[in-house]
């Protein structure tokens, strides 16, 4: 009785976080955590079953698999770096502690760490895993229909109703955009971060690989299907430029696997024919070159479209070459300007700090030495120069790295991808579609991840953590089945 109890509770609990994941910033939870902008419920359910789940499960012998070494070794290097820059004189701020700021930098680690090891723990059993896919379908179908509700009162009002803001203000510290969904997030880019490192992987590893996590199916149908094109179509009403950029990237990286089989396939037809296996390499390069043309076309073809309906886009095309800084002028035209300036900022910590770099949590204070005089002139720089009390984010979780980490940390960080990239790669040649599917969210998320990186800064979203979790739990199960098989045939 107390077991099943136990097995009970336990089910609720990862209900409940998967559930709650698409909240980012409930004013509940920024009040109790005193956190300004992430503070997701369903890290306090995490909490919860690390204390009484997780560990105890290692305790008893549960398994930790071997792409988590590399993590464990980057946490190591970033508490190494951090604790070395206590004893290294920090540019003053603004009367900001140095000493809190990196205690939250590593507790926010410590949350995204703690998500991938439940994941990695939790995805080591076929039936939990896929009890999982069916909460984030669950939880995904809500953020369609909530994000599609917005779309549509703006576009019939051009204002939402005060139900609606009164509902908003219950789950987020932010407001509601104009023009653009943003979900149960803080902001428009927050959902496409969401979308791009959660639903949408798990949905094109499902279509792709037709293994669904329902029974119900209508014909050739599975409900991922439709979860995809709700999922794309939130997503083109966020406006996010970064997170449509990111989707181009997986619809990319797909067509380019699905084009190279093609031009073999038609190199060996040719061969056949006539024997001639120079013209038959020449057929192949023309049929990849073609589609690059086809790939670049559709990229001009998504600007075009995002001038139209953006109107951060409006310039997109137009381009001057003669004036000073025009990079950063046509950045500014897009009004994309301070991204860029605080990622030349973080650069120029990382250089001045290049191996070990300034501690988590840390490069904040140096940012307002190493801004560009560029940088002065926009009002969203300004304002939080003299304006706020806060600290200058770089806004790109791969510069803030070597900014914070230097070239050790980020090695070592990326050694993790890596090891994980490896690790979809024996999942996508397994005969199990289950097993194939997850291999191929793990490949759809890390190639998002490299776009999504230059969004956010920050460790605690949990939407990355989580999925390659669940790859490195898949990736368990894979090996000890191809064990049991070898052993099998040995006896």
């Amino acid at each position: 009785m107390v077991k099943q109890a136990g097995r009970l509770l336990l089910n609720a609990g990862w209900a409940a976080m998967i559930l709650l994941l698409p909240v980012t910033s409930m004013p509940l939870v920024v009040r109790l955590v005193g956190s300004d902008a992430v503070a997701a419920p369903s890290g306090l359910i995490l909490l919860a079953l690390v204390v009484g789940w997780l560990i105890p499960s290692w305790l008893r012998g549960g398994r930790l698999p071997w792409t988590a070494v590399p993590l464990v070794a980057f946490v190591g290097v970033a508490l190494g770096v951090t604790l070395r820059a206590v004893f290294v004189e920090l540019p003053g701020y603004k009367g900001i502690s140095a000493l809190r700021n990196s205690i939250q930098a590593v507790l926010t680690l410590g949350v995204g760490v703690s998500f991938y090891l439940a994941g990695s723990a939790w995805g080591q059993r076929r039936d939990r895993l896929g009890t999982a896919l069916r909460w984030i379908n669950w939880s995904g179908a809500v953020v369609i229909l909530y994000c599609l509700l917005q779309a549509g009162m703006w576009q019939f009002n051009h204002r939402y109703p005060q139900w609606m803001k009164d509902f908003h203000d219950l789950y987020s510290i932010g407001p509601l955009y104009r023009q653009r969904v943003s979900g149960f997030t803080l902001e428009p880019s927050w959902l496409a971060n969401q979308l791009n490192l959660l639903y949408l992987p798990i949905w094109i590893g499902a279509v792709v690989t037709r293994q669904s996590a329902h029974k119900l199916r209508w014909g050739k149908w599975i409900a991922e299907d439709g979860l995809l094109v709700g999922g794309v179509a939130a997503l083109g009403l966020s406006l996010s430029r970064v997170g449509l950029l990111a989707l181009f990237l997986l619809v990319g990286y797909g067509m380019l696997l699905w084009n190279v089989r093609l031009a073999r396939k038609i190199q060996e037809s040719w061969q056949r024919r006539h024997a001639s296996g120079g013209q038959a390499r020449w057929v192949q390069g023309a049929v990849l070159g073609g589609m690059a043309v086809v790939y670049a076309g559709a990229l001009l073809g998504l600007g075009w479209v995002l001038s139209r309906l953006d109107p951060r886009m409006a310039q997109l095309f137009q381009f001057e070459l003669g004036s000073e800084n025009p990079l950063l002028r046509y950045a500014n035209q897009l009004m994309f300007a301070a991204r860029m300036v605080y990622w030349q900022a973080g650069w120029g910590v990382f250089t001045a700090h290049p191996w070990l770099g300034v501690g988590l949590g840390n490069a904040g204070f140096f940012l307002p030495d190493t801004l560009q005089g560029y940088a002065h002139g926009l009002f969203e720089v300004r304002d939080l120069l003299y304006r706020s009390g806060s600290l200058l984010n770089i806004k790109s979780i791969w510069v803030r790295l070597l900014a914070e980490t230097g070239i050790v940390g980020f090695s070592v960080f990326i050694s993790w991808l890596v090891s994980l990239w490896f690790a979809t790669l024996g999942l996508v040649r397994q005969p199990d579609r289950q097993l194939r599917m997850i291999g191929w969210v793990g490949r759809l998320v890390i190639l998002a991840y490299l776009v999504e990186g230059f969004s956010v800064d920050t460790f605690a979203f949990p939407y990355p953590w989580l999925t390659l979790g669940w790859v490195s739990g898949a990736a368990l199960i894979a090996a000890k089945e191809e064990n049991d098989i070898a052993g099998s045939s040995v006896t």
